[in-house]
Formats: structure tokens, C-alpha cells, sequence
């Protein structure tokens, strides 16, 4: 049985490669054969050994879903027009062309909302009456899906990166000399002009307290420019974590430092599988989110933030980091067992439809 997976994979982001990814893991070893669409197949097949097609050609699409029993959605924020409406749309017509083929849509640990447009309510709306199965990652994304007229049940699970095995290691943690390794995970948004500013004063706070920061790369082509304009802030020298090809390589890499400090959400949940409770910065609400299913203190603000209200948040999780990890270790074990159920599910769903 062949499934088609649609998402935002094989472009650079290492989040959403980690959805896949963790879905091929847990796939393994039973008789579900797994296709993606990817901005860069050959890339995506040499990393994680799937089959991928270009997602942006319809003829590709259109010969893998002839053959293929569900296009599935594995996860990620593919319901929202905060990144663009154009990106929306993308996916429900992803949709609309699958029901045309009378082929079942399954999306799995989504993030959905916000979606804030009138086009992009009404597009999503449209695409949601005809989904044949919905679980989402947060209580958020359920009540999304509800006010966007989903009219069947949603169960909320949890992200499938929960699920992702990072690579093998067994390196040490990371250090110079007796100062303790901070991974940073900074990415560009809309409206906010000083993010690098705030960032490398932050990395300045913390090398000057005897931590040593480390750029986390998460998307090859968003966080490049801003992860080098605050290397060249702090002084030019700041270590960093680029060009990795897998997001089980990262994890294995993030579970290297001492703590985390991120923006992008999937950087927080590598830290948190990884036993490390991650300061966030909630520049939308799936980041919020998360923070409060884990039970770690609630993210810093994206706007006026500021250094110093970083490395303030950053030393109160610092003082209570035994009994924050303590209570984060225990949730985490059950986020793992939710992201499990959207497995669970699928192939029970995709049972139903042989």
C-alpha cells in the first residue's frame, strides 16, 4: 500500500523534514510504501531514504496519486495564511485535487489557524469538509479547525517530531573549556527589524556569564542571513550548527549543549526529547503551545523583546532548571505516546480503505 505524504519537505527546514522523517521511521517494517512531495527530491531521498516526487508539478502528483490509496498530511502549520494565503491555497488545492480522484485525505499532528483572511477562511473551510480524517497537534488547532468548519471529530495528539530518533552519537556534551553550550535558534519575522540586534547582545550576555552560544541553522535558506548578522554582532566568532542534511543529526547535535534557547518550535521539542528544558520565543501561538503541554515557563514575548529581558528569562530557567526538567521529562513521555497515536490511526484508517 502506497501512501502520498504533502507537506512543506525537501526545501531547506529541518522542522518539517523532521515530520517526515519521524513518519518513515515509525513506518517501518510494515507494508506502507512512502512517497513525498519535496521541493528537492533527490536531496530529500539521499538524506532520508524516501521517494519523492517535485511538489510543484502537477503531473508528478497526479501519476503518484493515481496509484496511491490516501494523500496524507503529515503534520506542520499547512492550514494558515499567516505565511502567505498563496501557501494555503497551495495545500487546498492539494486537497480539491485528490477528492477529484476520489482518493481519501488524511492529515495527521496538524497545526491549524491562524487563518485570518476572508479568502483564507473560505478556502480552508472548503478544503476541511472534505478531509476524512483531522488530529492536530494542540487543543489551539482543535478549536481552529472547529471554528473553520471541520465537521467531524478531532483528536488532538501531538507533533510527529516527537517521534523522530536522533541520530547516534557518543560525543560528549559540548563545551570550551569550563563554559557550557547555548544553542540559539533565531529565525527572521515580518515587522521585526532588530532581531539581530537582540540576539547578538544576547549572545554577548552570555558568553560574558560563561556560556558559550551556538547558531542553530534550522532552515537553510530563512535563518542563513540573520544567524550570520548575529555571528558578526557578538564579534564574528560565534560557533554555529549549519548544513546538516537530517533533523535526526540535529537533535543529536542539540542534545550535545547544555541549554536552548529557540524560536523555531522543533528546535524546542529537539531540546525537550533530548532532556533539555528550552527557553522559547513566541512569535505565533503553535510556540506558546507547546510550551504550555511540556510545562516549561511561558516563552518570551516576540514583540519588545529585548537582551536583556532574554538573558533575565534565560536566568530564571537557569535557577529552577532541575525541577523545570523534572516536570517537562514527565509530559514529554506522554507527548511522545499522543504523537504515537497519529500512527496509530493512520494505520488503522489506511486499513479501513484496502
Amino acid at each position: 500500500m502506497k501512501i502520498l505524504v504533502a507537506g512543506y519537505y525537501g526545501c531547506g527546514n529541518l522542522g518539517d523534514d523532521a515530520l517526515l522523517q519521524a513518519l518513515y521511521q515509525n513506518l517501518a517494517g510494515t507494508n506502507i510504501e512512502v512517497v513525498a512531495m519535496a521541493g528537492n527530491p533527490e536531496r530529500l531521498q539521499r538524506a532520508i531514504g524516501v521517494r519523492a516526487i517535485p511538489r510543484r508539478e502537477v503531473q508528478y502528483f497526479k501519476k503518484e496519486m493515481k496509484s496511491s490509496a490516501a494523500l496524507v498530511f503529515a503534520g506542520g502549520g499547512i492550514l494558515q495564511d499567516v505565511t502567505s494565503y498563496f501557501s494555503l491555497r497551495y495545500y487546498t488545492g492539494l486537497i480539491q485535487q485528490a477528492k477529484k480522484m476520489k482518493k481519501p485525505v488524511m492529515m495527521i499532528a496538524q497545526g491549524v489557524g491562524p487563518v485570518t483572511s476572508v479568502l483564507g477562511k473560505s478556502a480552508a473551510n472548503a478544503a476541511l469538509r472534505q478531509v476524512d480524517l483531522l488530529t492536530v497537534r494542540d487543543s489551539m488547532s482543535a478549536g481552529a479547525a472547529r471554528a473553520l468548519g471541520y465537521p467531524g471529530h478531532v483528536e488532538v495528539t501531538a507533533d510527529l517530531a516527537w517521534l523522530l530518533q536522533a541520530a547516534e552519537s557518543s560525543a560528549a556534551e559540548f563545551s570550551v573549556g569550563s563554559m557550557k553550550a547555548v544553542a540559539v535558534s533565531a529565525r527572521p519575522w515580518k515587522g521585526e527589524k532588530g532581531l539581530a540586534k537582540v540576539f547578538g547582545e544576547f549572545a554577548q550576555m552570555l558568553f560574558r556569564n560563561g556560556f558559550v552560544p551556538v547558531l542553530l541553522e534550522m532552515d537553510h535558506e530563512m535563518d542563513r542571513a540573520l544567524l550570520d548578522e548575529i555571528a558578526k554582532l557578538h564579534g564574528g566568532r560565534c560557533p554555529d550548527i549549519r548544513n546538516l542534511h537530517t533533523p535526526s543529526e540535529m537533535m543529536a547535535r542539540v542534545a550535545r549543549t547544555h541549554g536552548v534557547v529557540a524560536m523555531r518550535l522543533h528546535a524546542g521539542i529537539f531540546a525537550a526529547k533530548s532532556g533539555i528544558a528550552p527557553l522559547m520565543i513566541a512569535y505565533d501561538p503553535k510556540v506558546t503551545a507547546m510550551a504550555e503541554q511540556i510545562g516549561i515557563p511561558a516563552p518570551v514575548p516576540l514583540q519588545g523583546i529585548t537582551a536583556q529581558r532574554l538573558w533575565s528569562a534565560f536566568e530564571a530557567l537557569e535557577r529552577d532548571r532541575r525541577s523545570i526538567t523534572r516536570t517537562m521529562t514527565e509530559r514529554a513521555d506522554a507527548m511522545v505516546a499522543l504523537a504515537r497515536r497519529n500512527v496509530d490511526i493512520l494505520k488503522r484508517q489506511l486499513s479501513l480503505q484496502a
